[in-house]
């Protein structure tokens, strides 16, 4: 009896065209992760600081609710504590996908068929596409929130009072952020950022936020308050992408796309940080014909949160006019 063969409409390319698609997908798969967190200011922060989990059911990160106090001086053979308060607790974090698909339809690919150059032009051009709109998502639900963005944290949320990950902040104190209600920037707003950096600071010299991050408008109004006395630079994160910032505090300023309007965030990205799951990185799938379709499709996916253990160490000024 003879065995009949299936083929599965997820089979492996088998075309010319097909290993072509492949072969240029895998080749730039390699580029397309520093493509992406180096498209705008808040990726590119983000990566400064980015942390890599092997999968798992949740994110979990431990932090300190309390300061220890147990140790002390002694002399000679004075007797010395052995107890250990409990300062460890954790919080519990969801992972949250995004995807963006790469799609070649049937006639494009016979329209671009006959030449390995075409196809290859055919498939960077899809995927450079695919790479912009999955930055912009990115962007957009970490900046402020987005109904679409299902559990994925955003910097508004996450610098706030109320609920982050698995801690409720209006029952624990040690899980709240500074929250100011500023005002004009003109008369007040470097005041209210001199005020909410003192009150989230440890010392001088210690937890100071490591970037102030605002929209256009804002920055502008902070640029104008300024000038003359600080010249315009790129220096610390924002340098290699050619970002524009100023100083404050010897602090770099800079402002986002997606920013929320009348919001200046101090952020201590030491504590605040982007957290991914090591195979879903801006992953990139194999071109498949679903069965139903003329259509060849692979997907830039990603898995990860925005994540803090230490979230008493950012602020917010809001209601800037």
């Amino acid at each position: 009896m003879s065995s009949t063969t299936m083929t599965s409409p997820y089979s492996i390319p088998t075309t010319l065209d097909e290993w072509t698609l492949t072969a240029s997908l895998a080749d730039y798969a390699s580029k397309l992760i520093d493509n992406v967190y180096n498209s705008n200011v808040l990726l590119k922060l983000l990566k400064e600081n980015k942390k890599i989990i092997d999968g798992g059911n949740s994110i979990v990160v431990q932090l300190l609710k309390e300061e220890q106090n147990d140790g002390g001086f002694y002399l000679g053979a004075d007797t010395l504590n052995t107890a250990q308060g409990n300062y460890i607790t954790h919080c519990e974090y969801k992972w949250q996908n995004a995807y963006e698909p790469i799609v070649i339809h049937r006639d494009e690919e016979r329209q671009n068929s006959g030449s390995e150059h075409k196809i290859i032009d055919l498939a960077a051009s899809k995927t450079m596409s695919s790479e912009k709109a999955i930055a912009k998502r990115l962007e957009q639900a970490l900046s402020t929130p987005v109904g679409a963005a299902n559990n994925l944290i955003d910097i508004d949320t996450l610098v706030d009072t109320g609920t982050l990950g698995s801690i409720a902040g209006g029952t624990y104190t040690f899980w709240q952020a500074t929250e100011t209600t500023s005002g004009a920037f003109a008369t007040q707003g470097l005041s209210d950022m001199t005020t909410a950096t003192y009150a989230v600071s440890g010392s001088a010299s210690d937890e100071l936020p490591t970037i102030y991050l605002t929209n256009k408008t804002i920055f502008q109004k902070f640029e104008q308050t300024r000038l003359p006395l600080e010249r315009i630079q790129n220096k610390d994160l924002t340098a290699n992408a050619g970002f524009t910032n100023l100083t404050f505090k010897g602090i770099p300023v800079t402002y986002g796309n997606y920013i929320g309007s009348g919001k200046l965030y101090g952020l201590n990205l030491n504590y605040t940080y982007l957290t991914v799951d090591s195979a879903t990185d801006m992953a990139m799938t194999e071109f498949r014909t679903p069965v139903n379709q003329t259509i060849k499709v692979a997907y830039i996916l990603f898995r990860g949160n925005l994540v803090t253990d230490n979230r008493r160490r950012n602020f917010k000024l809001q209601s800037i006019t």
